[in-house]
């Protein structure tokens, strides 16, 4: 099978040389920060920029001024930043991490309309983050674009310069039935001031603020007919070394193809495709009936996702790509390997539709899953409609699930709707259909006030767990939600936001579940340094979500009170410190701390301590069906980061976490017709100890062109003990043991190069 993969991949780079999207730019800009080249003096000119964070919309001249042009092969930005070298501050980031530099934010809207958007930034200092910006102003970080960037330094400024090439995203351009034709794009642009975490932009919006779309600067581009085809190899192979594992050495190759006709137009096949990801998942110890979320780094999904997305509330997906190529339904394999998969996305004038398959391998036992989806979008300038179809088929387990959702957005100056019609339709030896609705209204005042109402109702059929994700389902849950800004703007007080939120939740039946008010109220300082005081009550109901498929109980009211800190960016040293109170379960307490540090040795060079402590005497657990624990229980994460630039294109980046929880059984108590019983001389008491590690070098070779090595070490270590044998083992200690007998001990060679 490896052999029959290798020759498609010389075969579709034989075929292929005609199209290859690596040419050279039509303007010759040497990208370097500088500026100097005779195309920006007639560039178009940005030299008004309002203040933004905090929202006075104050006007300076003095701020920023920024260029932008474009040419066949691309849209070009330039940025000069007045700020003087005393103030500023220059830091390395590894890709998509935090920012702790000045830097600039770039927001492309290449249809001009509104239909979705692409984030790019850069910082002084090399460190750049891209995103996808959907049509409802959500974020996703996962995805990485093909694009570049450089900067320079003079005494009283620094500047940047941006390439964005045409073919990195898919887009409606006029040219499509022509060699040319002009199109509009919308470009905002901003600076982070990062020593009063100011903000400046070019538009009076923030991707805050409902109208955002509507407010972006229009750039009219000659925007050329053209084709584009990529061919992404990849080979890796990994070497256990852990005694658990049976199969010491794995190796793998596969190919992606990408091929866009036009710009609106992009067909990805990929074969044997690189479904896994470099970067390990964070230390997670949910004991929760609520599924833990992850993001997906995988190129194949990050690609063109804002023309699936369908935004309903509470994190409730259609399609949640971490579930293709999870585990198989058998139990035998943890990644299930992917044979073949295929993606199209049109984007017209009007219209917007995409498909994609993936086959999963099938296994011995046939265990491997099929996923199939299909989307169709009409919009228009204020508003627009869609519909989104999958279909999941699982041999295995006899089961095949389809959901559909109906969704439209409407956006004006001040009014935001978004809403979802949601159905699900599951057949496993019998039928069970379900559906759902999400509504979001909002309306803004002004930049610094706004008031929100949501709506959400899943009803207890509904099931998208095959290909999406939802908290629950069985439940109806109410928002209202005020906020307002108060600018200040005097010597010690920059800005006061209060927030005011309303929570109603109840299942379908009417059952009032518990349900979170939250005050919130953020004290921007004129330091930079930031004070946030939250006051949360969660009023009492019925407990139907506690897992193990128990039934309902009662639990009271309680209170939550935080108050956090988090000190000026500015400088090597920074920090963040918080304290929380709370009233937890029948009627116990707990106590939680938070303490993160950041030292910047050098400016290509990042130390992160990450540490939580939480301890209280009201944690509940379902430790059976129908038994329900509340524990004392003792909550550490300790999280050290590294990162760092070693040459121009060798990054660095090291993870060590380990968590420790400790949970002594207080009382335990047996749910008799929706009552709880107090169970005597019954310990669940447990212990979970876990430990992951990851250490990657990564050489840059051009966009979705890398070279990795990869090591990871951990394990995990769970028991259940007689509660006076809790914490009998010194934390560091058993961190010591997972270190020395670990379950995952590994090192993976990657490399993948984009033709």
């Amino acid at each position: 099978m490896k052999q029959y993969y290798w020759v498609l991949c010389v075969g579709a780079v034989s075929s292929s040389q005609a199209l290859w999207a690596n040419q050279a730019r039509d303007t010759q800009i040497h990208l370097d920060g500088r500026l100097d080249e005779a195309a920006w003096q007639s560039a178009r000119q940005f030299k008004r920029f309002y203040q933004v964070v905090p929202a006075t919309l104050t006007v300076h001249t003095d701020k920023v001024n920024a260029r932008v042009f474009s040419d066949k092969s691309g849209v070009y930005i330039g940025i000069i930043n007045y700020q003087d070298e005393a103030i500023r501050q220059k830091q390395f980031n590894i890709q998509d991490a935090f920012m702790q530099a000045e830097f600039n934010r770039i927001v492309v809207d290449f249809a001009g309309d509104g239909s979705g958007a692409y984030e790019f930034a850069v910082t002084l200092g090399g460190g750049t983050q891209d995103a996808v910006l959907t049509p409802q102003l959500t974020k996703d970080s996962d995805w990485d674009g093909d694009w570049q960037s450089a900067t320079f330094e003079a005494a009283d400024f620094w500047s940047a310069e941006v390439f964005i090439p045409w073919h990195t995203v898919s887009f409606y351009n006029p040219a499509h039935r022509a060699d040319s034709a002009v199109g509009e794009i919308g470009i905002s642009i901003q600076l982070y001031d990062l020593s009063k975490n100011y903000i400046y932009a070019n538009q009076k919006q923030t991707t805050s603020n409902s109208d955002f779309y509507l407010g972006m600067p229009k750039l009219k581009s000659a925007i050329p007919q053209h084709s584009q085809l990529s061919f992404v190899p990849y080979m890796s192979h990994q070497q256990h070394f852990a005694e658990q594992v049976t199969d010491n050495s794995e190796s793998d190759a596969g190919f992606d193809l990408f091929y866009k006709p036009s710009h609106h137009q992009k067909w990805s096949v990929a074969v044997n495709p690189d479904f896994g990801q470099v970067d390990s998942d964070e230390v997670d110890i949910n004991y929760s009936a609520v599924e833990t979320l992850r993001s997906d780094k995988r190129p194949f999904f990050t690609q063109d996702i804002g023309v699936f997305s369908v935004q309903a509330l509470q994190d409730t997906k259609l399609i949640h790509t971490r579930r293709i190529g999870a585990g198989s339904d058998d139990g035998s394999e943890f990644i299930t390997p992917i044979d073949l998969a295929t993606r199209f996305v049109h984007q017209g004038e009007t219209m917007q539709v995409g498909a994609f398959a993936v086959k999963e391998n099938d296994l011995d036992s046939d265990a491997g899953k099929r996923f199939y989806a299909a989307r169709a979008k009409y919009r228009q300038k204020h508003w627009q409609s869609g519909v989104l179809a999958t279909y999941t088929d699982r041999p295995w387990l006899a089961r095949n699930a389809k959901t559909v959702a109906w969704d439209s957005q409407y956006q004006s100056a001040t009014w935001s709707f978004q809403g979802a019609l949601l159905a699900s339709q599951v057949e496993q030896f019998s039928e069970q259909t379900g559906n759902g609705v999400s509504m979001q209204l909002g309306y803004q005042f002004s930049p610094n006030t706004t008031v929100e109402g949501r709506y959400l109702k899943l009803n207890d059929h509904f099931d998208n767990s095959d290909l999406g994700y939802a908290q629950r389902n069985n439940w109806q849950y109410s928002e209202a939600k005020f906020s307002h800004a108060i600018n200040t703007q005097s010597d010690w007080l920059s800005r006061i936001k209060h927030s005011l939120t309303l929570r109603y939740e109840a299942d379908n039946d009417g059952l009032k579940l518990p349900a979170r008010q939250a005050y919130l109220s953020q004290w921007l300082l004129a330091s930079g340094g930031q004070v946030d005081l939250h006051l949360d009550r969660i009023s009492g109901g019925w407990q139907d979500n506690i897992g193990r498929n128990s039934q309902a109980f009662e639990v009271p009211g309680n209170w939550e009170t935080r108050v956090m800190y988090i000190s000026p960016y500015i400088g090597k040293f920074s920090w963040a410190a918080s304290f929380e109170y709370d009233r937890e379960g029948f009627a116990g307490s707990a106590q939680q701390y938070a303490v993160d540090l950041t030292w910047l040795p050098h400016p290509n060079w990042t130390l992160k301590f990450n540490n939580f402590y939480r301890t209280g005497d009201g944690w509940l657990v379902a430790s059976d069906t129908d038994q329900v624990t509340q524990y004392e229980r003792d909550f550490f994460v300790n999280k050290i980061q590294v990162s760092g630039l070693i040459t121009d294109k060798l990054e660095f980046s090291s993870t060590l976490e380990w968590a420790v929880l400790e949970a002594r059984s207080d009382q335990v108590f047996a749910l008799q017709d929706h009552q709880r019983q107090l169970l005597h001389n019954v310990d669940t008491s447990f212990e979970d100890r876990r430990l992951s590690s990851q250490f990657k070098l990564r050489y840059r070779m051009g966009a979705l062109s890398d070279l990795f090595l990869v090591y990871r070490r951990g394990g995990a270590v769970g028991d259940s003990l007689p509660r006076g044998q809790i914490g009998a083992q010194a934390w560091l200690e058993s961190a010591k043991q997972l270190w020395q007998a670990p379950m995952q001990d590994s090192v993976l060679v990657k490399v993948r190069y984009k033709f």
